[in-house]
């Protein structure tokens, strides 16, 4: 019997997948995942939305019967494409020295989250980048401590209203009443600085099939988070225009591209499609890839640069858009300057471990009251 079971909707950019997630040595662990491919969206609004009702009611089937369980709640993983991001530092005077409780830094948040519906936007997620004591001390932890002045930089995750009615729509229609939202960045750059074990600023880059999410984790709290849509099926489309094959050959020919590779004029990749060898430049298709990744890697830095707080931040790479590709981290240091490592999922060495929205997802539905 799994106790504390949850079910998440994980809204990727070319698939929506359906988890049950528990909590297991007090860690949460996916148990059960269905998914579906679907268009994905663009510049913050779904392709396709009329195929997406139909996939979530397929998913909610699917998953009940694979559970035997009636699903009453869901969690709503929000992409950064349909989020934005707004830290607000916040104090409080009080009238003697005061020691800090719990129900102090809930009141914080609760008298200063009511913004953003006249923008179209409603707060799902607020978290603490840091705070600070009489004389200037900082911490983390403020709970015990005695102060006349409390300080708090805030972060507020804030999702686009019409996300947010589209999926309650779909989910009461399908009889599911109890809808929560959560920022996908943030529980990605939890799970990162659970794994790393810092309390330093981190940049986590999300490159997906056509969206690439850029996010800053500080404290327990996102100090900058930003998207634009390109991803790895732009790599693909590249391809298919300069070498004159179908997207499906193209996205066959990716997977097999080593960026670091010295070849002779004439050496080509090779994959077998239906029958036909497909043949492409070594080459000429490494250039083409090459060319986009640094394309991404440029707007990555200059998301970067709007901070001088960001210089020099380590970068963690993920998502199935560009961390497969062997040589992608030498790429991007040399655009960003910047150091580059790899964010995936623990012990997982299938295709799958640079979908790290899951264990992201997973971590901040257990956290979230």
């Amino acid at each position: 019997m799994l106790n504390n079971l949850k079910y998440i909707l994980d809204i990727g950019s070319s698939k929506i997948s359906l988890m049950a997630v528990a909590s297991y040595a007090n860690m949460p662990k996916v148990f059960a995942e269905e998914y579906e491919l679907y268009d994905g969206y663009m510049d913050g609004a779904f392709l396709a939305e009329t195929e997406i009702e139909p996939i979530i009611s397929r998913l909610i089937n699917s998953m009940g019967a694979k559970m035997r369980k009636t699903i009453n709640q869901i969690y709503v993983g929000v992409p950064a494409e349909f989020c934005k991001c707004v830290c607000k530092r916040i104090s409080r005077q009080f009238v003697d020295l005061h020691k800090v409780s719990d129900a102090d830094i809930v009141n914080l948040f609760e008298a200063n989250k009511g913004f953003g519906d006249s923008e179209g936007y409603a707060v799902i997620n607020y978290s603490a980048m840091q705070f600070q004591l009489d004389d200037g001390v900082k911490t983390l932890s403020p709970q015990g401590k005695k102060t006349s002045c409390l300080v708090m930089d805030a972060s507020f995750i804030l999702a686009k209203r019409s996300f947010i009615n589209l999926f309650v729509q779909i989910l009461n229609s399908a009889g599911i009443k109890d809808v929560d939202f959560i920022s996908t960045s943030l529980g990605q750059a939890v799970a990162l600085s659970r794994q790393l074990d810092t309390n330093k600023p981190i940049a986590i880059v999300d490159v997906g099939h056509i969206s690439t999410s850029v996010c800053v984790y500080k404290g327990e709290g996102l100090a900058l988070l930003s998207s634009f849509s390109m991803g790895g099926g732009h790599i693909s489309s590249d391809i298919l225009q300069v070498l004159g094959m179908s997207f499906a050959e193209a996205e066959l020919i990716k997977r097999k591209v080593i960026l670091t590779i010295e070849s002779e004029k004439n050496e080509n990749y090779q994959v077998c499609s239906h029958g036909s060898l497909i043949k492409a430049p070594i080459n000429i298709t490494n250039q083409i890839v090459r060319s986009r990744i640094e394309i991404i890697a440029k707007i990555i830095a200059n998301i970067l640069k709007v901070d001088e707080m960001f210089d020099g931040i380590p970068v963690y790479l993920t998502g199935d858009g560009l961390a497969n590709f062997k040589g992608v981290k030498v790429v991007f240091k040399e655009c960003t300057g910047l150091d580059v490592y790899e964010f995936k999922i623990p012990l997982d060495n299938s295709k799958e471990k640079f979908q790290t929205s899951k264990i992201g997802l997973a971590a901040l539905a257990k956290i979230v009251v």
